[in-house]
């Protein structure tokens, strides 16, 4: 009988962090992995475009800031029906992006001397292909980390097989099946072509050859990706290469030092935050009083509102059981057993947590993938969603009303949470796990999928297809030809 030792010994690696471009609440999924790795002894340099002062590492850990702004967001509400300026700007963002790698302090950290070696690369990845550069240029393996189902983008990148018929992409907002999506399907490939030809540009100019390998090479050597997904529970089903690690819930599995309210067991809870991207200060003014009406038909609830707009004090003055602040502890009270309704923007983050303690959830979907992620938690049942177009208080206290009243939300949110948790290892485990693995194995390029070495034509079997269809064509052009000379020598006859 064969005896298997699951003992691994730790070695403590040097590791490069590079989480550049990113929103806030993506950046904490990244510190997420990198505390589990600080836990595991390994030292990281991490380079951000965005302070730490929030995220407490305990470790071998060295911070380089690059100060760099991102590019202004599409607007607060995300309110344009303009789909073609929509494109614009994405791929204004895009190419916005390569102004980093013109900082100061990124050619420093480049720079920097003597050249320091780095074991592996842990890209923060969101649209960012060019920096793969910087995987060449300290020349170490490169693993990305995605902060949500895997999108079309990664799945490309890693050769990943997209089922489009049965499998619904994240940024789809309608969710399609079938025929629909794959039409859909192909309008994102074509998207992505021409955004990766934006990537290719700011790659080449920063990582030229004949120095740096070209663009698709470096495309190609990413050797795994960690999502922070839970396909099990979350959905959809689809088809994974092993070097595609789900890691749904790592951010949850973190002790964070949070100033924690003081809430009455003897209340119901209502949590109301529409995330780090949207400010209040800058919403237009009848939306704050949308809200407080609906809200005040609710007073056997603590209702906590993350608020950073003018008036708070006034606002609560008057309802005793509003609690407005500009910054609650979210995870920590959607884990209170008396909580009863989440109101969302649908952001990843936000429904993982509300996932995981078994919340039901209201959703007011802004931007970005939000609406294709509530679009998703409605279908199975854990709540439902309003535009925030033109809400009425009205329309959103029926809302809220017919999700507290009814048990099958809650139970169906309990069920799913209880799948959700429901795991053979952690989170944090499974993402160190892997990360060792490529280090131990000298980059793993045994976990490459062949299929990243085709093209287009050859991935799809375009030639084959072509081949099939063209030789029917010509066969049923054949045989009409002979159909014609035979009733051609009949008539004659």
């Amino acid at each position: 009988m064969l005896g298997i030792c699951s003992t691994v010994e730790v070695q403590s690696h040097h590791i490069l962090g590079l989480f550049v471009n990113v929103h806030r609440s993506q950046l904490l999924v990244h510190m997420a992995v990198a505390r589990a790795l600080l836990q595991r002894g390994h030292q990281l340099t991490l380079v951000t475009t965005l302070p730490l002062a929030e995220v407490e590492l305990q470790g071998n850990v060295t911070h380089i800031l690059v100060p760099w702004e991102q590019p202004a967001d599409e607007g607060n509400l995300g309110t344009s029906s303009d789909w073609l300026l929509r494109l614009q700007r994405m791929f204004n963002r895009l190419e916005q992006s390569g102004d980093l790698l013109d900082q100061p302090a990124w050619k420093d950290f480049l720079n920097l001397s003597p050249k320091p070696h780095f074991d592996l690369l842990l890209l923060g990845y969101h649209f960012n292909d060019h920096l793969l550069g910087v995987a060449a240029h300290f020349n170490c393996p490169a693993v990305i980390v995605s902060t949500q189902q895997p999108i079309g983008f990664v799945n490309s990148l890693m050769g990943n097989p997209e089922e489009r018929w049965y499998v619904s992409q994240p940024y789809d907002s309608r969710q399609r099946s079938g025929i629909s999506a794959w039409l859909f399907g192909v309008w994102e490939k074509l998207m992505e072509m021409v955004a990766r030809r934006v990537l290719q540009k700011i790659y080449s100019s920063h990582f030229p050859e004949p120095h740096y390998p070209p663009f698709e090479t470096m495309r190609r050597s990413v050797v795994l990706a960690l999502n922070n997904h839970h396909m099990i529970s979350e959905g959809p089903i689809a088809p994974l290469l092993p070097s595609m690690i789900d890691i749904g819930g790592i951010l949850l599995e973190q002790k964070l030092n949070e100033t924690l309210p003081e809430v009455s067991r003897n209340r119901s809870l209502i949590i109301f935050s529409l995330g780090t991207r949207f400010t209040w200060k800058r919403s237009p003014g009848h939306l704050v009083k949308t809200f407080t009406k609906a809200f005040a038909q609710f007073p056997d609830y603590d209702i906590y509102w993350t608020y950073d707009g003018l008036n708070a004090s006034e606002i609560m003055s008057h309802h005793s059981h509003l609690k407005l602040a500009k910054w609650w502890p979210q995870r920590h009270l959607l884990g209170q057993q008396q909580t009863c309704l989440f109101i969302t923007h649908g952001g990843k983050g936000s429904l993982t947590e509300a996932l995981y303690h078994g919340v039901p959830m209201l959703g007011l979907p802004l931007l970005g993938d939000q609406r294709a992620n509530l679009q998703k938690m409605e279908a199975k049942g854990w709540g439902s969603t309003l535009s925030m177009q033109n809400v009425s208080h009205v329309e959103l206290s029926k809302a809220m009303g017919r999700i507290l009243s009814h048990s099958r939300y809650s139970v169906s949110i309990s069920t799913a949470s209880h799948l959700y948790r429901d795991r053979p290892r952690n989170a944090s485990d499974l993402a160190t796990y892997w990360l060792e693995y490529v280090i131990r194995h000298r980059g793993a390029k045994h976990l490459y999928s062949p299929a990243r070495q085709l093209n287009f034509i050859q991935y799809y079997s375009i030639d084959v297809y072509a081949l099939i269809y063209g030789g029917l064509l010509l066969l049923i052009g054949i045989f009409s030809r002979i159909n014609q000379k035979i009733s051609v020598t009949r008539s004659i006859v």
